[in-house]
């Protein structure tokens, strides 16, 4: 609370930093890193009370999970403003992990004007079989919908991660479908609002290259977020090796091959566009 006056006489935070990415992306591991230094202050545990306590679907008709740049309302603008300001104690950065945060980078512009997005992107074919795989589990509950859903094989009263806009049209299933849109539009209208913002605030990394090589990719981000490379970080960095996060199944390359190849394969065209333009190729799916 002591750091309560500084926020009234209108500072704004230092820089902070929000990651996003599509869910199933791998942003738990990069969080669980990043969050290691001690220059970051983080919200305990992900922080989907306060970014949805005056904007939940349920306030806004179940359209989508969505936010913009035009949906900022003062009161509920200041509300988040104080609750990130007061968790980050003087002298450090706020660090933010949440992956529906992806279809809100032009909101959080608006709201934390020297806000730096750490954009992960994944293959879409291994991201969409994660999102299959964790649909299928009881884990993972995000909305409670008002009108259950009749996707195949899962929960039909909860709608989990990403409520993206025209969500109810694809209610009835199947459940690639409704995986391949969310991965999609995570990544689309996170690629477009991030073409508007300064370069040195926008920092895209791929989920391969981390799991690869996280010492040097972790290098990288600190010195582009304009912060030191501590030792608790590298070795944090380095145990991501043997140590898995926030998973269904161990992480591997390719893992869709195995787990959900043919409904993979069904929604590559879904997928294409998207994957064209984070770099991605298509070969070698059969």
């Amino acid at each position: 609370a002591t750091h309560l006056p500084a926020f009234v006489r209108g500072a704004q935070l230092d820089r902070p930093i929000f990651i996003i990415g599509a869910p199933r992306s791998g942003t738990s591991l990069l969080y669980s890193i990043l969050r290691t230094s001690s220059k970051l202050a983080h919200w305990p545990g992900e922080a989907h009370e306060v970014w949805e306590a005056d904007y939940h679907p349920a306030l806004r008709g179940w359209e989508s999970n969505v936010l913009r740049a035009d949906d900022v309302e003062p009161i509920p603008a200041a509300r988040i403003q104080r609750e990130f300001f007061l968790v980050t104690g003087k002298g450090k950065r706020l660090i933010d992990k949440t992956p529906r945060n992806a279809g809100r980078v032009g909101f959080i512009d608006a709201l934390f004007p020297e806000a730096r997005f750490v954009f992960l992107q994944r293959d879409g074919r291994d991201n969409v079989n994660s999102l299959i795989n964790a649909w299928r589990t009881p884990r993972y509950r995000t909305y409670a919908i008002p009108n259950a859903h009749s996707i195949p094989g899962v929960d039909p009263k909860w709608w989990k991660f990403v409520l993206y806009p025209g969500w109810r049209e694809d209610a009835p299933g199947p459940l690639e479908v409704v995986c391949a849109k969310q991965w999609s539009l995570s990544n689309d209208l996170a690629s477009d609002a991030g073409k508007k913002l300064e370069p040195e605030r926008w920092i895209p990394i791929r989920y391969e290259d981390l799991v690869a090589n996280p010492e040097d990719q972790i290098a990288r981000l600190m010195s582009l977020l304009e912060l030191p490379y501590e030792d608790a970080v590298k070795l944090k960095a380095s145990s991501t090796r043997t140590t898995t996060i926030n998973t269904v199944t161990p992480p591997e390359m390719g893992k869709w091959r195995r787990e959900n190849p043919q409904e993979i394969k069904a929604i590559l065209g879904l997928i294409a566009p998207t994957m064209s333009a984070l770099g991605y190729a298509l070969d070698d799916v059969d």
